[in-house]
């Protein structure tokens, strides 16, 4: 009996660290002969026709796949037939949300694909002067693309900020997309033309696909299930070798004072990041729901354990980050808004003051997708970058 006991405490202390999720999906009556069915997400560097990523038909017609994921990792996805042009819409063909899932334990997903995109290229939707950079000795020619300000040609005296936004393929352009667009193009030229915020250079830089989850997070993860922790070394890269370039190509205004960075989940946790180890160079920064649970609250210990940066900071969360109430500690509260409510105090205590420097946002029902982080892109801008009174 003792023994018994024994073994099943063992069994008990034993956490489970990994978790099996099968897909099993149906899709409608109208897809391709031959066509195969894929999986992109935030966990494979949303690349939307990868083989190994490929599910199978079985013989009832549905598509299965299995994956291990993290206990508890939260995941973001959609389903394609080998590219963005044939990516799950819904049924009236209509943009979707990407779908949501914390993995909870093993389990099966029964999944529904209502429509099919028709296959035409993505509408190019960028609006203004955007221009691309040629950089080939820019991690390895990765794309950056420029936008500049109504009246940039016709003032060459004129010296700009600069605002650097990670995720670049979702800043200005649905055709070069992968999970919705920002719509930062847009919104700046409506703000700036209200004068509400200031004429500035926005450079907008992808991410490295699947590289994504190593450039983008400062501190590593083992168990995360791919590389992590170089976040430290893409900002380096980004200062020394992106933004001279900038800087020689374009009319800026240098210095921390005149240089923002903005990001989002991941891209959140580089903001923040940049903040504490670079405020020499970026003293506008903007963190738009940061990953703030990243190894074991990285971010909040490394605000607590620090001397607070110089910097102006704006940082927000929505309610429903993964769709639904996450509520651990059973205080009716998000668990994501009980971290972002954490780092707010933390900040407050290093000496930030709300509404001067720092802006925290709480957004009530946003989930942890683009479409949210372009809603709050301009009350971030309007903080960070505010025009000068006429």
């Amino acid at each position: 009996m003792r023994l018994l006991i024994l073994l099943l405490f063992v069994a008990l202390a034993v956490p489970t660290t990994a978790a099996v999720v099968t897909f099993d999906v149906t899709v409608p009556a109208k897809t391709p002969t031959g066509a195969v069915l894929h999986l992109a997400g935030d966990f494979q560097g949303w690349n939307p026709g990868a083989p190994d990523w490929a599910l199978a038909r079985g013989a009832d017609g549905h598509w299965q796949r299995q994956a291990t994921f993290a206990d508890g990792q939260s995941l973001q996805f959609k389903f394609t037939l080998g590219s963005w042009g044939s990516v799950e819409k819904g049924p009236l063909g209509e943009e979707m949300q990407n779908r949501l899932l914390t993995v909870r334990a093993d389990t099966t997903l029964q999944l529904v694909v209502a429509n099919w995109a028709d296959g035409a290229p993505p509408r190019d939707t960028t609006t203004g002067d955007v221009r691309k950079l040629d950089l080939p000795g820019f991690l390895e020619g990765r794309n950056v693309w420029v936008w500049l300000p109504e009246g940039y040609e016709r003032e060459p005296q004129r010296r700009y900020p600069v605002l650097y936004m990670l995720d670049g393929q979702n800043a200005f352009n649905a055709a070069t997309s992968f999970a919705g667009e920002w719509e930062a193009d847009e919104s700046l030229a409506r703000l700036v033309a209200a004068n509400e915020v200031e004429p500035l250079i926005i450079v907008a830089v992808a991410n490295g696909g699947g590289k994504r989850a190593l450039e983008y997070t400062p501190w590593p993860l083992a168990r995360f299930g791919e590389p992590t922790g170089g976040g430290a070394q893409h900002l380096e890269t980004i200062i020394e070798v992106l933004m001279p370039a900038i800087d020689k190509a374009y009319r800026t205004q240098q210095g921390p004072e005149h240089t923002g960075l903005c990001g989002s989940s991941f891209g959140g946790l580089m903001a923040l990041h940049a903040a504490w180890v670079r405020p020499d160079v970026f003293g506008r920064l903007a963190a738009l729901s940061p990953s703030l649970d990243w190894a074991d609250h990285a971010p909040l210990q490394m605000v607590t354990a620090h001397p607070r940066p110089g910097v102006r900071l704006y940082t927000d969360m929505g309610t429903r980050e993964r769709g639904n109430l996450k509520d651990a500690d059973g205080n009716g509260v998000d668990d994501s808004i009980d971290e972002l409510r954490a780092l707010r105090q933390a900040l407050l205590q290093k000496g930030f003051t709300e509404g001067k420097d720092l802006l925290v946002i709480e957004d009530d029902g946003a989930r942890h997708n683009e479409a949210f982080w372009a809603r709050r892109f301009p009350g971030a801008m309007r903080f960070l970058f505010p025009a000068a009174a006429r």
